[in-house]
């Protein structure tokens, strides 16, 4: 069973059409009484896996993963939002810089990239802290290696002519 976030809070949805319920409802596939097999179950069916016809091995290595997922999750949900969010700023700013490098550069996607970049700093710059300062600066250099590379290459092609 999965879940959806709204404005209004997480709704929990269940892709089979079932309960709302943590287990047990239509499309459970639970393979005992343990809470444990249970839980396995549905998401092996969330990930369109057949939990019936995998080995013990399968299963075993099936829910090593889902249990690092869940260790990975946690430890998400215990940073703080201005450091997860600056982490994904800083990635709009490589993406943007891998796009401008290309051969020949991708000036629509990286203009794509910075926008988004510049528009969620704007958002939620406040709420950044002292890393907002850094990444406002990040934002302006990412601007300046666009238009730096867009005249170069426009002199290029000038020369060219």
């Amino acid at each position: 069973m999965g879940s959806l976030w709204t404005p209004d809070g997480e709704h929990r949805v269940d892709p089979a059409g079932g309960t709302d319920g943590p287990s047990g409802g239509a499309g459970s596939t639970g393979t005992g009484s343990d809470p444990g097999d249970a839980a396995l179950a549905q998401a092996a069916q969330a990930l369109g896996l057949d939990l019936a016809s995998m080995s013990d091995e399968e299963r075993a290595q099936l829910a090593a993963e889902l249990e690092e997922m869940a260790r990975v999750r946690a430890e998400v949900a215990a940073t703080p939002v201005a450091e997860v969010l600056t982490s994904y700023l800083t990635r709009f700013f490589d993406l943007a810089l891998i796009y401008l490098d290309a051969t020949p550069p991708k000036f629509n996607d990286a203009a794509v990239v910075i926008e988004s970049f510049r528009a969620v700093l704007d958002a939620v710059g406040d709420e950044l802290g002292d890393n907002e300062p850094v990444l406002r600066q990040a934002l302006a250099q990412a601007q300046m290696v666009f238009v730096k590379v867009r005249e170069a290459g426009e002199q290029a092609a000038t020369a060219a002519e």
